[in-house]
């Protein structure tokens, strides 16, 4: 059965992969006619900038754990890294941009007021640790005969450490100062070591005479092993608040498989088989004020493919029945997802 399962899963892998290759025959796609849409970008949203956003090390609200491992600043270079790492951002140097923590102090007090000062960024993120702790725990050596060669197994004691912390992140947009996202977090690691002992002669992993020793009292290190893992855990939502988005621009086809043009490229961090939406706007009547509304609809997804320029991308449609509904000025955004590696480590962890 597992067998099966591993055949299946390859399977699906495989036949997605050839689905994405479009770059060998490239040159014999076909462009074909796309109307364009009614609510098609302008230059300036077309060519649009990543966002600038700060990053302010988290409150550590006086946790000592905390504060001697200087989670503060190591939580916001962890999502620095996130927003870097996948082209999503342009960052701006927080050291000099007191002012706007203030203020972003203050507005968590009065939840009232905005940003004055100069436009640094579109959005800041900043945060505060509720807890951070950092425990020890001592287990008991034992010793047991094994039953298929009668051979006596000793297992010393050892002392087992665990590091958990957690707390929250806001998206803050700027200069309103209004919460876009607040995004909770938590992380737990944990060792064990065995236990030293100062002295004494050891027999087979049984201690005779010295002092045993105690164990570490401190592990900053574990400690932001563990922060490290919490702010993995909501990477996919930290990436897909501020994912990339573009335009359709143009449509070929080879036979029966269609594919599409779009304005995210490698620079914006496109990759082969990164997921994303169509987004459609189309007009609407309002039943009670019979007045038009405008309204955003999903209309397609697909993934990228092979063919990945600097700043465009060819990307394949997972529904041929969506494919006539999508023109010209439709909106591309990535969504990221979890990959099934991932689901799996942190399932064995």
């Amino acid at each position: 059965m597992k067998f099966q399962n591993l055949f299946l899963i390859f399977t699906l892998i495989l036949i997605n992969s050839c689905a994405l290759s479009v770059n060998k025959n490239f040159g014999k796609y076909q462009t074909q006619f796309i109307s364009k849409s009614a609510f098609a970008p302008t230059k300036e949203e077309l060519y649009s900038k990543k966002p600038k956003i700060i990053v302010f090390a988290l409150d550590e609200n006086g946790n000592s754990v905390a504060e001697q491992s200087g989670l503060g600043k190591t939580i916001a270079n962890n999502v620095e890294n996130i927003l870097t790492e996948n082209s999503l951002a342009q960052l701006v140097d927080r050291n000099a941009n007191n002012k706007l923590k203030n203020e972003i102090a203050l507005a968590e007090l009065n939840k009232s007021t905005s940003y004055k000062g100069p436009q640094v960024a579109d959005y800041a993120i900043s945060g505060a640790i509720s807890n951070a702790n950092f425990n020890s725990k001592y287990i008991n050596g034992s010793t047991y005969v094994n039953p298929k060669n009668f051979q006596i197994v000793s297992i010393p004691p050892r002392y087992q450490y665990i590091a958990e912390v957690s707390g929250n992140l806001k998206v803050y947009e700027l200069p309103s100062l209004k919460v876009v996202e607040n995004i909770e977090f938590s992380g737990k690691e944990k060792r064990t070591e065995n236990v030293r002992n100062k002295g004494g002669v050891s027999l087979g992993g049984i201690q005779i005479g010295g002092e045993q020793m105690s164990g570490t009292q401190r592990d900053d290190g574990l400690v932001r092993k563990a922060s490290q893992d919490a702010i993995d855990d909501i990477s996919i939502k930290m990436k897909n608040i501020f994912s990339k988005t573009g335009y359709i621009l143009e449509k070929r086809s080879l036979g029966k498989k269609t594919i599409f043009k779009v304005s995210i490229g490698r620079i914006d961090g496109a990759k082969k088989g990164d997921n994303f939406e169509i987004i459609s706007k189309q007009e609407i009547e309002n039943p009670i004020t019979n007045e038009i509304e405008i309204e955003r609809r999903i209309i397609a997804k697909g993934q990228v493919s092979d063919k990945i320029d600097p700043d465009s991308s060819w990307v394949v449609i997972e529904d041929n029945d969506a494919i006539e509904r999508i023109k010209i000025g439709d909106k591309v955004k990535l969504v990221y997802k979890q990959s099934f590696f991932s689901k799996i480590m942190k399932l064995i962890k």
